[in-house]
């Protein structure tokens, strides 16, 4: 149930982040904008996120299309090298 929760929390924030208050949609590079995140920070997101999905048993073909819709983030979302 905790884990459950933290995944429910953790999508109201990305939906909070990625949406105005009139629902209009933001992209990442606006959305992270002066948070100065580090290739470091990322790369360690990605890991965590990884072993998640392995934790959760996500199958290989969705964990690779999440990835994969993830990786070409990384240059909107990381402002230093």
């Amino acid at each position: 149930m905790r884990d459950q929760l933290r995944v429910g929390a953790a999508g109201v924030h990305v939906h909070g982040a990625l949406y105005d208050h009139d629902g209009a949609r933001s992209d990442m590079k606006t959305v992270h904008k002066g948070m100065r995140i580090k290739g470091a920070e990322f790369d360690a997101l990605v890991e965590d996120l990884v072993k998640a999905l392995d934790k959760f048993k996500v199958p290989e073909k969705e964990k690779g299309e999440l990835l994969g819709a993830l990786g070409p983030m990384k240059g909107d979302i990381v402002e230093e090298p």
